[in-house]
Formats: structure tokens, sequence, C-alpha cells
């Protein structure tokens, strides 16, 4: 039986998870787990209303199931994403994964995982501007939040990219969470994410022994 299953919502997300998932580990002090990454066709609606169902064959294979998916395009934005998170787990909880499922809706897309203050961003998608590259986002236009995010990261990266004249892809995805820091990100769903990891591997709480 392997440790988690992660189930994203685009391919995007999956190299991101490829990138930062084998440092966590080392930079967050959990026990090594294994992992497999699936990317719902039906992207970020899907895994709101369908993860259980994509999940349930599943069951017997994976100790763990991580559902991820972004608030904006899931069709209920409406709702919070705590409210969301909520109502998908008790899906899990209800076809095969209770009390080992963790839903994670990041408000208000992926993209604001990777608005870090770390130095590496910059490196990560080849910035050679003098110019920091917070400061030339705010200079665009973009407004920032109160956690220092633009509250459009995902229009905000595209545009940095351009400006940078690196290719969009989800590669630099990958490679923006395999060097960057992530010690400084203070997105919700993020804390929540690395918060469950440890508590899952415990590195003084055999996982095996605790999770049979």
């Amino acid at each position: 039986m392997k440790d988690i299953l992660f189930l994203v919502a685009d391919g995007n997300t999956e190299q991101l998870f490829n990138g930062l998932l084998p440092r966590v580990p080392i930079a967050s002090n959990t026990a090594l787990f294994s992992f497999d990454i699936l990317v719902n066709p039906t992207h970020d609606a899907g895994n709101l209303n369908d993860s259980h169902e994509y999940l349930r064959p599943f069951i017997k294979q994976y100790r763990f199931a991580v559902v991820v998916f972004d608030h904006e395009g899931c069709g209920e934005e409406n709702k919070s994403p705590e409210d969301l998170e909520n109502t998908v787990s008790k899906q899990l909880d209800k076809n095969g994964w209770e009390g080992r499922n963790k839903v994670l809706v990041i408000e208000p897309e992926l993209e604001n995982w990777i608005w870090m203050g770390s130095p590496k961003l910059k490196e990560a998608i080849n910035w050679k501007s003098n110019e920091e590259l917070h400061s030339w986002v705010a200079n665009k236009g973009y407004l920032f939040n109160e956690n220092s995010k633009p509250l459009r990261p995902k229009e905000a990266f595209e545009a940095a990219l351009r400006q940078a004249r690196t290719p969009r892809s989800s590669s630099i995805y990958k490679k923006i969470a395999s060097i960057v820091s992530y010690k400084s990100c203070n997105d919700r769903a993020f804390l929540e994410l690395i918060k469950t990891l440890q508590e899952w591997f415990c590195k003084t709480t055999p996982v095996a022994k605790a999770w049979t």
C-alpha cells in the first residue's frame, strides 16, 4: 500500500506537486512518504463534485487521499473555501476515506502559492529586469492583499512571464516548486497541506503502525 494519492485539477498543479512533495521531508521535518498524482479530466468542478467517485477504486491502494482544486472556476464560488472543503471531505468519508482524507481549496487559484518573497522566484522565471518583481507587478496596476500577494495571482504571474520572455508551461510550476523556499508562504490551503503532512508522517510515529 502506498502512502498518498493526490487528485488535482490540472497539469500545472500536478507539476507543482511533483516539485514540492519530494522537498517536504527535509524542509518540514516529516518522515519519507510515497505518493502518486492523478489529474481529474473534469478539472476544478470535477474535484468538487465527483472526487469521491473518482477515488473510490483506490481505497485499498493508498493510506490517504488529498483532493486539491481552485476556488475560482469550481462553480461554487459563492461558498467559502472552508465550506467546500468540508462538503467534499464528508463525501470522501462516506465513500471509504473516513479519517484519512484532506481537501484543499486554493483561494483564488493555484498561482497564489507561487507568490512568495524568495529571490529564487526570479531565478525560476528568468527575471532579468533590475526592477524588483513585486514592484514591477504593482506598477503594472495589480493590487495586493494583506499577505503581499496579488489579488489576481494568475494574471500577475502570466504578465511577469511575458515580461521575462519565459514561455508559460506546466514545467515552470515544477521548477518553481523545486527551488523556491516555501517557508514564507502564508496561503491558508498551503499551510494546511504542510500541517497535514506533518501530522500524517510525524517522524516519532511509525506510519505503518499508526495508520493501518
